[in-house]
């Protein structure tokens, strides 16, 4: 079975929407929940607001690869 570039697309699309829906929650209801420390890393209301800004262009890339590019654009 080989999966195509536009069906990886779809599926990476509905990530990035659950990553840019639990970022601009995080930052808009659950800033009171940060900072977040791991053992290598804390996760700040600076790095959300990072993440709320990048994830949204990652979704609106993906959808339009997967569904709104003309087929013919390039191979895949």
């Amino acid at each position: 079975m080989q999966l195509r570039t536009r069906e990886v697309a779809k599926f990476l699309s509905g990530i990035a929407f659950h990553e840019t829906l639990g970022h601009w929650w995080l930052g808009i209801w659950g800033q009171h929940m940060l900072p977040w420390k791991f053992s290598w890393f804390t996760f700040t209301s600076t790095v959300n607001t990072v993440a709320m800004a990048i994830w949204p262009i990652v979704f609106i890339a993906l959808v339009w690869f997967a569904w709104l590019r003309k087929p013919g654009a390039s191979a895949g």
